[in-house]
């Protein structure tokens, strides 16, 4: 990225910044989870406190699964050892609770967008904690369906990977991947290594993608099931010679 893109890209930070106190100036907000007053964002910070962030010492180190009441091993558990994700690290910011439930699915479902800006302030104090020193090239969030985008209006990990992005001063490769249609409007549904298979099928890099060799990429989804999404983006790019590594809002348990 050039020096010139960098500026403007602060520039623009500084300005949605200031935009967004004037409006909350003239327009107090609502936390979205208690209903009081809050000063920025739409989480109190009584309600910040209550999004508990996900342990690390119950969780595997490659692919963020939680494996709850247990101290989970340094090295990777078993499901990585015998399949090593096609990416090298994936990173849950929070624990899959009543409260980040209820917030993921009103950003996700029911028009949340914004929700973001809180969010975004979830995934970079994660991803500062957890790989401190570590720079990217870019941002890319995992794609819907056209049909899904038309019914939603949006695409939930775009509107997170695009806010990150611009924290972070990086460009965010938003078309990088796409996402076929398979028949399968939903993957919530399906059995594991039916996941797996869909996905495989359903994810790609776009075409005349260029090549990646030498580029350390941060995929971003909200939430991360079984990993076979995952999986099947980050096989995708790293196709092309990337490091991939996941940052992702939660990880239910299975």
């Amino acid at each position: 990225m050039t020096r010139a893109r960098r500026r403007l890209l602060r520039w623009r930070c500084r300005v949605q910044r200031l935009l967004e106190a004037v409006l909350d100036l003239l327009f107090p907000r609502d936390c979205a989870l208690c209903q009081g007053y809050v000063p920025t964002g739409h989480l109190c910070p009584a309600c910040r406190k209550r999004l508990r962030e996900a342990p690390l010492h119950t969780r595997c180190p490659r692919c963020g699964e939680e494996f709850p009441g247990l101290d989970a091993p340094a090295t990777p558990c078993a499901a990585c050892r015998e399949h090593p994700p096609a990416f090298r690290r994936a990173l849950i910011a929070l624990r899959y609770d009543d409260n980040a439930r209820a917030l993921i699915h009103a950003f996700k479902y029911h028009r949340g967008i914004h929700l973001t800006a809180d969010f975004v302030r979830i995934l970079r104090a994660k991803l500062r904690r957890e790989l401190p020193g570590v720079t990217f090239s870019a941002v890319v969030p995992v794609p819907i369906t056209r049909a899904k985008l038309r019914t939603r209006g949006y695409n939930q990990a775009e509107l997170l990977a695009r806010a990150l992005a611009r924290r972070l001063g990086l460009p965010c490769l938003h078309r990088l991947l796409i996402r076929h249609e398979t028949g399968v409007f939903s993957q919530t549904r399906l059995h594991r290594a039916e996941r797996l298979a869909n996905a495989r099928e359903a994810y790609a890099l776009a075409p005349r993608a260029p090549s990646l060799a030498g580029q350390r990429l941060l995929l971003v989804d909200d939430v991360m099931t079984t990993g076979a999404t995952a999986q099947a983006c980050a096989e995708a790019l790293a196709s092309a010679g990337a490091e991939v590594y996941l940052l992702a809002l939660a990880r239910p348990l299975r």
